[in-house]
């Protein structure tokens, strides 16, 4: 589930690597490739007559992709000009006319939003949530009658800053703050979320239900991390599903690690763990209003006290830099155009003295994120992994790396 089906085999080389991305907002087709060899007047960039193909040949080899968008143009292939100075690093730029009846923005990956499966619109009291690596049942059909969306991230400081600062009512900081203040009405940031049975809470990434409710989940005997947590972890083959919640005596299950079956005549559905990191990093800009992130790997409890020992803490920092781009290329294990966020990334060295309490505050230009230790490696690996669908001269920007991660789109998880 982890491997990126759209990442490149380190052990093939070519000697052509093709290229291309659609630039929606300016209707412009960018393609790169990049050869062994310098160019030479042999040297060929064909577009096929329907538009949707490019090919280039060199020295006897040919590469093809499948364009990210089609381009409108004439019955018959079209020849790209090849600079005619000797080069390894060719550039085209192709502009796309808006016709009546075409649709040159394309599908975007998500039309502008981010896509989040499995919200409360879209399960039932049929539904039947399983492991997503051995199929156990977890959440058996009819254990669930009712989903709830959860609030938004920093609900409820959100509240307590509303009912502080209503500008129609009396400022009584007194009153506001006492047992008739927002803490007093069940809505306050120290509130407990309530977790009943037969009711499912939905989040972006997680799924929360009444212990009763679940089945084939056992607590993994480790000690109790930070945050009052316990791993949950299938019975059957140990994957680990999420976390008991000793607050709300709730089992937090992460999406990443289950798959869900609509009903009794629908096969099962997971998601690969990649897809779940990019919605992961969207749903966090969101909330947090930001495209650069400071990316923590969160630590138990042993672990942190041997980090706040190191004078410094290694982060990742990332930079979205596009977030519903549409790419091809020809390093790519399959033909179909990849749906990606384009991400500027980096290492960073955090004196460990500034970590401290790093997800309680945040810079204005810059978020925080904290991952799980096997998310964060995964993450990492994934980025570096990616730049073999990049040519050579587009993997570095500045002093930063360039990577791709897949992403969720509409028509993947809710079909056409």
């Amino acid at each position: 589930m982890d491997d990126a089906s759209g990442q490149a085999s380190a052990a093939h080389h070519p000697r052509i690597h093709l290229y291309a991305e659609h630039l929606q907002n300016i209707r412009t087709l960018s393609i790169q490739a990049s050869l062994a060899t310098f160019s030479n007047t042999e040297t060929r960039a064909t577009l096929s007559a329907d538009g949707s193909q490019l090919s280039l040949s060199h020295e006897g080899e040919t590469a093809t992709i499948q364009l990210p968008i089609t381009v409108p143009g004439g019955h018959n292939d079209a020849t790209l000009v090849i600079p005619s100075a000797p080069s390894k690093e060719l550039t085209f730029r192709v502009s796309l006319e808006e016709k009546p009846g075409s649709n040159l923005l394309g599908e975007r990956p998500a039309g502008g939003e981010t896509i989040v499966p499995w919200m409360s619109s879209h399960l039932s009291a049929s539904a039947e949530i399983s492991c997503a690596n051995c199929r156990s049942v977890l959440i058996p059909r009819g254990a669930v009658t009712q989903w709830k969306d959860l609030p938004s991230e920093g609900w409820a400081e959100m509240m307590d800053f509303w009912h502080c600062h209503k500008p129609d009512a009396p400022h009584d900081h007194h009153h506001a703050h006492g047992v008739h203040g927002s803490a007093g009405r069940g809505i306050g940031a120290n509130s407990k979320l309530a977790v009943e049975r037969g009711v499912g809470l939905v989040g972006p990434l997680e799924l929360l239900f009444a212990k009763e409710d679940t089945q084939n989940i056992k607590v993994s005997s480790t000690h109790l991390t930070s945050s009052h947590e316990n791993t949950l972890l299938c019975i059957k083959c140990n994957t680990n599903l999420g976390n008991f919640d000793t607050n709300t005596q709730a089992h937090r299950l992460g999406k990443q690690s289950l798959s869900i079956s609509d009903n009794p005549d629908s096969a099962p559905i997971s998601h690969n763990t990649e897809l779940w990191l990019s919605c992961h990093l969207l749903t966090s800009a969101d909330a947090q209003g930001v495209r650069k992130f400071k990316v923590y790997r969160h630590c138990h409890a042993t672990e942190e006290e041997e980090e706040t020992n190191s004078p410094t803490l290694t982060a990742l920092q990332i930079w979205l830099f596009a977030t519903d781009l549409v790419i091809s290329s020809s390093a790519a294990q399959t033909p179909e155009p990849l749906p990606v966020l384009k991400i500027l990334y980096k290492y960073a060295e955090v004196p460990a003295e500034e970590s401290t309490g790093r997800l309680n505050t945040q810079a204005l230009s810059e978020g925080e994120l904290e991952l799980p230790q096997h998310e964060w490696e995964l993450l990492r690996r994934l980025l570096e992994e990616s730049k073999g669908l990049l040519p050579s001269r587009a993997r570095k920007f500045q002093d930063w790396k360039v990577g791709v991660l897949r992403r969720f789109t509409r028509d993947g998880v809710y079909g056409t």
